[in-house]
């Protein structure tokens, strides 16, 4: 492990980088295909190099020339070697640099012994195209020039190889290699010029539309606000009607927050709640009442228990909200808040045992948003005073929701109003 860091280290400039970090960064500077093309490249010299070797260890082997064969195999070993570490977490540039190094080895191999002609001729020309591509331009041409610097020691130092080349064939040889080292240079060039003007086209277009989100993100700020304003107004309009202010709204909100998160917490009734948007819930709660606009002021403001005939008419202030807000989603369109707020206005005064109003819905069939409006309603009723009756102390209150369970409210609901009723 320390050796491959040290390895690593090394060939990074002293930057240790994760393979996942390594890989992001190239995709990012130089694309995808950019980046797979040095994958499929270092896997060609992995694989072709060691066959190519490990089959000239045995022909060596075979023709007695042992110093060639052991020089051979450790180059296969070495590919081999890099072949396991490139599939490692490591930055690319590692086993790249590696294989380069060998690469260059053999072609030095291949011009020492004298055979560079042929298919060491094609070895040779590969490699300033493979070695740039592989390892970018600028090393790139660092390892070209030396190998350049090492065939032109072979080709005109007496006794520098084993093989004498005629003095055509060696100027032929470097020359060629001088060209086509400077042709993948063009070509290089002109590919990450494009790169470059494809990346800054492409971080105008991501700041475009950063700058269009964020335009989107601030009129629908905006849009939120203005609803959850107009709402608010709405239901303090009806609050007011009734002697009690617009905190009554705020504090059957925090109840129902309150809630919500301790249902999350206890991961209850998860299948119900899984799509629900907890802020356009807590928005919704605020038109629970507003069918009361269209009760008369003489039920809403009486100062004392209400006749039979008068609370039939109170309990029809349900339906009244389901059917406003029935109106203004058929103006506006369907939206999640809209139909959340429908079941609060309609089914928050139903009760657990069938005896609540306006349906007589009982257990299960009264929607999971009427059972938790239901606690925090009748708490904050009983917790306010009103112009019939005194407010309950906190401690009374919370033991008649507590006495309602399994009657008037939904018996888990219940347990879990006994959790959070202290932060009430």
């Amino acid at each position: 492990m320390r050796f491959r860091n040290v390895v690593i280290n090394i060939f990074t400039s002293g930057k240790s980088l994760s393979y996942e970090k390594y890989k992001e960064e190239k995709v990012q500077e130089s694309g995808v295909s950019d980046y797979l093309l040095r994958y499929i490249l270092l896997n060609f010299i992995h694989i072709f190099g060691s066959v190519i070797l490990i089959i000239f260890v045995f022909q060596n082997i075979t023709m007695k020339a042992y110093f060639d064969a052991i020089a051979c195999l450790f180059l296969a070993f070495v590919l081999i070697t890099d072949f396991i570490i490139s599939r490692t977490k490591v930055p690319q540039i590692v086993p790249a640099v590696i294989s380069t190094i060998s690469f260059g080895l053999f072609c030095i191999l291949v011009i020492w012994k004298g055979d560079a002609q042929g298919a060491g001729f094609l070895f040779i020309f590969l490699y300033p195209i493979l070695t740039i591509i592989l390892t970018g331009m600028a090393n790139g041409i660092i390892f070209s020039a030396v190998l350049l610097a090492v065939v032109i020691v072979e080709f005109f130092v007496p006794g520098a190889g084993h093989f004498k080349y005629p003095l055509d064939v060696s100027l032929r040889m470097i020359a060629v290699y001088i060209l086509l080292s400077g042709t993948t240079l063009v070509f290089e060039s002109s590919r990450r010029t494009k790169d470059k003007i494809n990346k800054k086209l492409m971080e105008k277009i991501n700041g475009i539309n950063e700058n269009l989100h964020n335009i989107v993100e601030e009129r629908t700020q905006k849009i939120v606000k203005l609803q959850n304003s107009i709402l608010k107004t709405m239901s303090n309009l009806v609050e007011y009607r009734d002697f009690v202010t617009g905190e009554h709204v705020e504090r059957t909100q925090y109840g129902v927050n309150l809630l919500l998160d301790e249902i999350k917490k206890q991961n209850l009734f998860v299948e119900i709640m899984n799509n629900w948007d907890t802020s356009l819930i807590l928005q919704s709660v605020q038109l629970h009442d507003v069918g009361k606009i269209a009760i008369s002021d003489i039920i809403l403001n009486k100062p004392s228990k209400l006749t039979e005939e008068e609370y039939e008419k109170m309990k029809e202030h349900a339906v009244f909200g389901f059917k406003i807000i029935e109106r203004i989603e058929a103006d506006s369109g369907e939206s999640e808040l809209l139909n959340h707020a429908k079941i609060f206005a309609l089914t928050h005064h139903e009760r657990w045992d069938g005896t609540g109003y306006p349906m007589g819905l009982h257990g299960n069939y009264i929607p999971l948003q009427g059972r938790i409006m239901s606690i925090a309603d009748v708490y904050d009723a009983l917790i306010s005073e009103r112009p019939y009756k005194k407010a309950f102390p906190r401690e009374e209150a919370v033991k008649i929701i507590i006495d309602g369970k399994g009657t008037q409210f939904d018996p888990v609901l219940t347990d879990l109003f006994v959790n959070i009723c202290g932060k009430l």
